[in-house]
């Protein structure tokens, strides 16, 4: 078959004209007739595109990340080496500014900011508002009658019964008026000469039924105004005793709600007897601040350096007793005056204690 181009004869295998590259004619039809001659436009050849094959995304991911790894290492080994060149320079600089530097300096700055800030804490605390502490309710007394309330020592119930005695005016130079007592029926010594009590005298009453009463209660304002160290005796307007009193020891003053008084050891006699856990007692006389009230308690105690009684100390020498009487009593009043408060029976702080929460409520 010869090309329609250029005429040239194309090999019946092929489907290009070998001289100028047309395409083979088409066959012909089954009629025989040959179909026409079609004008034939040249079309220039579309150069070929030659892709590249495409990479897998997991390789492509690893590449990256090794790129950007490597770029790290570098700027980290770059700031490194800045590093290291700025500490050389800077070392010596740094080192020659601390030579000029005075350490006492460097403390007495240090110092100084530390008080300024506790000036500033202080400044603080001051001007913000001190929160109130809220009033504590005070504990109620143990026992309360008319004017005058107390309590026991802690741990101790005595049994105290008030009650209003009558005057006793038989005696002008013995008379007291009519004055509340409270009798402690469950007080741990029961069998001693005294019964334990205390009582309240108003001093006006006192005043109008007995002709020594004045001078008597002049002499305890002076005494409490006084406070003596070591008297001699003390003053112990009431009760009223037909007798002498024969040693003062362990005195102590007293505070109590309005007014104060004095405390000591003592016993009453009307001759020489020995000093004996029978007969001494603690003795309180105490004034208000007004004036107004006398509170007297007498409170039997006990020692372990003394006889149970007088009697038994004495046996049938009362004759040798009455020779050395007044070395005796002096050495039995400095041994009791170097006793423990505590060492006696009840303890005298404890019975402090009972009379330093007396309150006194004025009609």
């Amino acid at each position: 078959m010869q090309c329609e181009r250029c005429g040239a004869d194309i090999p019946e295998e092929s489907s290009f004209c070998g001289q100028c590259g047309a395409p083979k004619p088409a066959q012909a039809t089954v009629s025989g007739a040959a179909p026409e001659a079609q004008p034939v436009q040249e079309v220039a050849p579309e150069p070929a595109v030659i892709e590249s094959p495409a990479q897998p995304a997991e390789t492509s991911g690893r590449s990256t990340g090794r790129t950007c790894l490597w770029i790290g290492v570098g700027c980290a080994g770059l700031i490194a080496i800045m590093l290291c060149v700025g500490l050389a320079f800077a070392f010596p600089l740094v080192r020659s500014i601390m030579q000029d530097i005075d350490l006492t300096d460097i403390e007495a700055l240090a110092t100084a900011m530390v008080e300024f800030s506790e000036l500033e804490d202080l400044e603080q605390e001051l001007l913000e508002p001190a929160a109130t502490p809220e009033p504590t309710k005070a504990p109620e007394p143990d026992v309360c009658f008319n004017v005058l309330c107390f309590s026991y020592p802690e741990g101790e119930d005595y049994g105290a019964h008030p009650s209003v005695l009558p005057a006793e005016l038989e005696m002008e130079w013995f008379s007291v008026p009519a004055h509340d007592d409270f009798t402690f029926y469950d007080y741990p010594l029961n069998e001693t000469f005294h019964k334990a009590h205390i009582s309240i005298y108003a001093v006006a009453e006192f005043l109008e039924v007995n002709q020594d009463a004045e001078e008597s209660v002049a002499g305890l304002e002076a005494f409490l105004a006084l406070k003596p160290e070591y008297p001699e005796s003390v003053p112990l307007v009431l009760p009223i005793f037909n007798a002498a009193q024969m040693i003062t020891v362990q005195v102590d003053y007293l505070e109590f709600e309005g007014g104060s008084g004095v405390r000591f050891v003592s016993q009453y006699g009307q001759a020489a007897w020995p000093i004996n856990n029978q007969d001494i007692f603690y003795a309180f006389q105490g004034l208000t601040d007004d004036g107004s009230y006398i509170i007297s308690a007498i409170l039997p105690v006990t020692h372990p350096n003394l006889p149970a009684d007088g009697e038994t100390f004495i046996g049938d020498e009362y004759e040798a007793f009455i020779n050395t009487y007044d070395t005796y009593i002096i050495e039995v009043e400095s041994q009791l005056d170097l006793e423990d408060p505590e060492s006696f029976f009840p303890k005298l702080t404890a019975l402090d204690e009972m009379l330093e929460t007396m309150q006194v409520e004025m009609p």
